[in-house]
């Protein structure tokens, strides 16, 4: 966002200046603050999930008309309808779960710790739940503000895990599906 005194923020190097560390710790609590959470009601959204695979349609096709030419793949995505699919196991179901974006205009799959901003946001300000919860106010919509725009989203759905989290901006919510999981026991040798 053009003119953001938070966009500005460098949280390593400095002089070792005291008020220049003060002055750091003040703009990041204003991020911080900025940080809001609204709730995502799924199935899932406090279970403890492992993300096991993402499915993007893409294009198959890549048009270089400059070039005078068009290159095409060939790719085998199953039944994938052409948007994203994302799967994670819940332990708490003993089931995969997928979410399918149907129509979406950024996503990102990061660890949790690229997520520093979000965890230490809910200190102050608590997630409406552990897992599935949607999320505005952070550096990623400051950094790729024209895909929220282009949605014309406020919020972002965030699937948040011990490990790989999922953060997708799209203009409706995905379908939900629970599915079927071999469980297989470990044995007793």
């Amino acid at each position: 966002m053009a003119n953001d005194p938070i966009a500005d923020i460098e949280l390593t190097g400095g002089s070792g200046d005291i008020s220049y560390m003060s002055d750091d710790k003040e703009k990041y609590d204003l991020l911080l603050q900025r940080i809001e959470f609204s709730p995502w009601a799924t199935e899932v959204e406090n279970d403890t999930l492992a993300l096991v695979g993402v499915k993007y349609g893409g294009f198959y096709q890549v048009d270089y008309v400059q070039d005078g030419y068009s290159l095409a793949l060939q790719l085998d995505y199953g039944d994938s309808e052409g948007g994203l699919e994302v799967t994670f196991m819940s332990r708490e179901k003993k089931a995969g779960v997928s979410f399918y974006f149907e129509s979406f205009s950024a996503f990102r799959v990061l660890d949790e710790h690229g997520l520093l901003d979000l965890w230490n946001a809910s200190a102050n300000s608590p997630r409406p739940a552990q897992t599935t919860f949607k999320v505005k106010g952070h550096r990623w919509q400051d950094e790729s503000e024209l895909s929220w725009v282009m949605s014309d989203c406020e919020y972002s759905y965030m699937v948040a895990t011990g490990w790989d989290c999922l953060e997708v901006v799209a203009d409706c919510e995905p379908r939900v599906k629970l599915l079927p999981a071999i469980v297989i026991e470990a044995s007793s040798n």
